[in-house]
């Protein structure tokens, strides 16, 4: 979350060094009309829900949503530049209070408490290498000690994003496709999990047959996933959201801990 807010942060301050830099009264300037837009798109649909996730309520972000929707509202409009200026000062002021708070919770990461050891050092790891990732992984670890849901879809996404994410950025798509040998698997566009592992593990000197168990292990990820998110989208009633899908989503995670512990080198 600390990298998000920070790199949202950063891009306001830019803009609002740009505003101070036009000499005309109104905003002409289409490039930074297409900027703040693209900041605004970038807030709502990347930053906010991993805030959310990370715990930051929604009245906390009510003032830092206002700003940032009347940015984007004033960027299809004539207004003056003292106008934006005004929004921008107030994002970066609503930014430095969410910063001071994701520095609170990197000190006492949320939920951890209630993580086994082996989770703690998934979170932990992540955390450090894609801090999103750590999200997923660890909301989805928290979900599942709850009795009762009425949708177990989500963290059976969550946990195959966690483990998605892992593997793009030890394994990126260009890399893996320049290794000798490489092949597109039969109705992919690109490198499967599996190939990735495979990448992975090689780089690491580890033999073939022992890199099976990951291999397997994302394989099953991705049929489970598959299998039970289409067939909740073949229900007619969410009332069949069973104590059997929890069994689901617990199988699906005990195979993504094997994964990421083989693929982060922990010890289970």
């Amino acid at each position: 979350m600390l990298e998000l807010v920070r790199g949202i942060r950063t891009r306001v301050a830019a803009l609002d060094k740009s505003l101070r830099k036009l000499t005309s009264k109104q905003m002409k300037s289409q490039a930074i009309r297409r900027e703040v837009q693209t900041i605004v798109d970038e807030y709502f649909r990347d930053a906010r829900p991993e805030f959310l996730r990370a715990g930051i309520q929604e009245e906390a972000l009510s003032d830092l949503d206002f700003g940032m929707r009347a940015l984007l509202e004033i960027s299809h409009r004539s207004v003056t530049i003292p106008v934006y200026r005004s929004y921008t000062k107030s994002c970066i002021a609503e930014l430095d209070d969410l910063e001071k708070q994701a520095l609170l919770g990197a000190s006492h990461p949320p939920g951890q408490s209630n993580l086994d050891e082996v989770d703690q050092r998934i979170v932990s790891i992540l955390a450090s290498l894609i801090p999103s990732a750590a999200l997923s992984y660890e909301q989805a670890s928290r979900d599942l000690k709850a009795s009762s849901r009425l949708s177990w879809r989500g963290p059976a996404t969550d946990l195959r994003e966690a483990l998605r994410e892992a593997l793009d950025h030890l394994a990126p798509d260009e890399q893996v496709e320049r290794q000798p040998g490489y092949k597109c698997e039969k109705d992919a566009r690109s490198p499967t999990m599996k190939q990735k592992v495979r990448f992975v593990l090689t780089k690491r000197g580890v033999s073939k047959t022992a890199s099976q168990s990951p291999e397997n292990a994302v394989a099953t990820v991705e049929e489970i996933v598959g299998s039970f998110v289409r067939s909740i989208y073949n229900r007619s009633s969410l009332s069949t959201h069973t104590p059997t899908d929890k069994d689901e989503v617990l199988r699906v995670r005990d195979w993504v801990r094997v994964a990421l512990c083989e693929l982060l080198e922990i010890r289970m």
